[in-house]
């Protein structure tokens, strides 16, 4: 995350958090007064009226008129955000709560904490939740068979390692004998054991033209498969999402719920996280969806060695960050926890 610039006065970042942390409690803009007389910074309301307007001017807070009060902006929150980092704590009553819900995970698969996960967020911090299954994230090839059908049909089943199976028909451009099929089946199955897409790409194996054929086409699944894991995946809360006020006045619901149903775009979300670890805050602009603009996103990994799922919230910017981001990374540390004691 950016930090702010050693120059920011440290007088300016008082006001503003106490504006964000104000406008998220009450969802309407925060006035100088009310600064000056409800917190001790020792400094005059004019002083006060003096540093918003500079805030304004940096692009940290907007008001909507010269007199107005101040509300925070994407800079604004992202600034709060990176302020709160070193004293976010998970209080003793989530931790108790959400170690209450788990507690008998432990006599449960891996998909049923995913629910949970879910579950927990969502009513927990009222925003919607989302939690992917634990996953590799490369799949592995294990086993090919080859079956002539009737002519020229040919069907693949592709068995990966982590447990999928993925078949399709293919037509040949000539008949080919089933002991031709299961030679080059077996060919392929002592090549490429245990082997990623990547691997098996840069893998040297003489092929026939139909043998090319094959890889190409397993190498396609498992390409298909690698992008498909991150849009498996849990959701709910959405009721809390579009009842937030500004999301309702700001952003059309319409394209933020059709961008919700449409898995490819928080698949993508996710897949975004990459290989970084702990929490990450995404904010307004900062969120790749367009629909997403009005939204901040709280997203974690967890996991261990090769199994690995990611969870997080999504709610508007008005979020109360200082709850939501250690509950998030509590629930994930707690999820790789239980998958530690199963794999580990």
């Amino acid at each position: 995350m950016p930090r702010r610039s050693p120059e920011f006065p440290e007088r300016r970042g008082k006001i503003l958090r106490i504006i964000v942390s104000e406008y998220i409690a009450l969802a309407a803009p925060v006035p100088s007064e009310s600064i000056a007389r409800g917190y001790s910074l020792g400094i005059s309301p004019a002083t006060t009226r003096h540093e918003m307007a500079r805030l304004e001017e940096e692009g940290y807070i907007i008001r909507p008129h010269t007199s107005a009060g101040g509300m925070p902006s994407d800079k604004g929150y992202r600034f709060y955000v990176v302020s709160l980092l070193k004293e976010l704590k998970v209080s003793p009553e989530d931790r108790e709560a959400i170690r209450g819900v788990f507690s008998q995970a432990d006599k449960e698969e891996p998909e049923d904490w995913a629910r949970r996960a879910v579950n927990v967020l969502t009513k927990t911090l009222e925003n919607m939740a989302l939690a992917t299954l634990p996953h590799a994230p490369q799949c592995h090839f294990r086993h090919l068979h080859l079956v002539g059908l009737q002519e020229q049909l040919l069907l693949l089943i592709l068995v990966l390692a982590e447990g999928q199976v993925k078949k399709r028909v293919v037509t040949l451009d000539d008949e080919v004998l089933q002991e031709e099929l299961e030679s080059s089946a077996n060919k392929m199955n002592e090549a490429y054991a245990g082997m990623s897409r990547q691997q098996i790409e840069r893998h040297k194996l003489k092929l026939s033209f139909l043998e090319e054929q094959i890889r190409q086409l397993v190498t396609q699944l498992m390409e298909a498969e690698d992008k498909q894991q991150y849009e498996d995946f849990y959701l709910d809360g959405l009721r809390h999402l579009v009842s937030q006020a500004e999301i309702v006045e700001n952003r059309q619901i319409s394209s933020l719920v059709e961008a919700i149903e449409d898995r490819r775009v928080l698949g993508k979300l996710l897949a975004s996280l990459g290989d970084i670890s702990g929490t990450r805050v995404t904010i307004g602009d900062e969120n790749e969806p367009e629909a997403l603009h009005g939204c901040s996103v709280i997203l974690s990994k967890y996991g261990v060695e090769e199994r690995k799922g990611a969870i997080g919230v999504i709610g508007p910017m008005r979020m109360h960050y200082s709850r939501a981001i250690p509950v998030v990374d509590y629930v994930s540390s707690l999820m790789s926890e239980m998958l530690n004691k199963m794999y580990g």
